[in-house]
């Protein structure tokens, strides 16, 4: 009686290592491939690419109707600035951390009619000095991380004017 339930926990045991390792690792791993299919080498700036089609995968499900940009995020050397045009009807700009957590997000709606400017520093990187006024500093969880940019195209006619727009936004290293 004693050996099927030493059996019994062993294998539970080996299947609650196995399940607390993949869940520490999965998001990693999954980050870190979004981040070099993304990024292409290209660390601190943004990349803008054409609308989706039926065959564009870089985004998991892109919607069709909405205009991309990304920024892979290092922030080992240093604070970068960020900043965004916000166009409407609808722009959302979302950071996240190199473990997929989303620790920051900002609309057009809750902007006031402001563009996006903030500056982000790595895990316990101080702010910088002279932070320039309006500009929020928004510290990230981890030294790598990756910027999320959607806007809603409203119409084919809509996208060469939004597309000139997005180009304007920049993410670049901070020298304050």
């Amino acid at each position: 009686m004693k050996r099927p339930i030493l059996f019994i926990l062993g294998v539970a045991l080996v299947a609650g290592i196995v399940h607390v390792a993949a869940m520490r690792a999965l998001p990693d791993i999954v980050m870190s491939r979004v981040m070099s299919k993304i990024g292409t080498d290209t660390k601190n700036a943004f990349v803008s690419p054409p609308l989706a089609t039926a065959a564009a995968r870089t985004i998991v499900r892109p919607s069709p109707d909405l205009a991309y940009s990304t920024c892979v995020l290092d922030l080992s050397k240093g604070p970068v600035r960020v900043t965004v045009p916000l166009t409407a009807p609808y722009t959302s700009v979302a950071l996240y951390s190199a473990r997929t957590d989303n620790y920051f997000v900002r609309k057009d709606r809750d902007a006031a009619g402001k563009d996006l400017d903030i500056i982000v520093v790595g895990p316990g990187a101080p702010s910088p000095a002279n932070v320039p006024s309006g500009v929020d500093v928004v510290t990230a969880p981890t030294a790598r991380g990756l910027v999320l940019v959607r806007r809603v195209v409203e119409s084919p006619e809509a996208f060469p004017a939004l597309d000139a727009i997005r180009h304007k936004a920049t993410c670049a290293p901070y020298k304050g």
